[in-house]
């Protein structure tokens, strides 16, 4: 099956949690998974993989947690072109900070998108507000992501 490489982006440990159920659901579908809650360009030149998933939070004022930061900022300066390379973004955010809510899976899905990355499926954007186990509407949105995949 497919090689993915799933980049965290954490601050309380929920897109963590998240990002484990997501890598549990794709290797019971027989596909390999690299996660890395430190990810780089070339950890995932390193990965080889087939496709990418970003499963990250928003801090601050709309902030890439620190953890993703490096990898964002490579992304940029690096320009890796990802030549049409499936991506995925599970975002995760609080709508009580309208303005800036999910920023961080924004900014991510824009930066691959400019890299020439391919989303064959929009972004998923889970509101703390609204749902107590995001795990359950990250699996749902995985298993979409999957089949326009595979």
């Amino acid at each position: 099956m497919a090689n993915i490489y799933l980049a965290v982006g954490t601050v309380t440990c929920t897109a963590s949690a998240v990002a484990r159920s997501c890598a549990d659901l794709l290797r019971n579908a027989g596909h390999d998974v690299t996660v890395d809650e430190q990810a780089s360009v070339a950890a995932l030149n390193a990965a080889q993989a087939d496709a990418v998933l970003i499963v990250t939070a928003t801090t601050g004022k709309g902030d890439i947690p620190n953890n993703l930061l490096n990898f964002y900022v490579e992304l940029e300066t690096e320009s890796p072109l990802q030549n049409g390379r499936p991506f995925g973004v599970i975002s995760l955010g609080d709508s009580s900070y309208s303005m800036t809510f999910c920023q961080a899976g924004a900014l991510m899905e824009e930066r691959f998108l400019g890299l020439q990355g391919a989303q064959p499926i929009p972004r998923i954007t889970i509101d703390a507000i609204e749902t107590q186990i995001p795990d359950d509407d990250a699996l749902f949105w995985l298993k979409e992501w999957m089949e326009a995949l595979f």
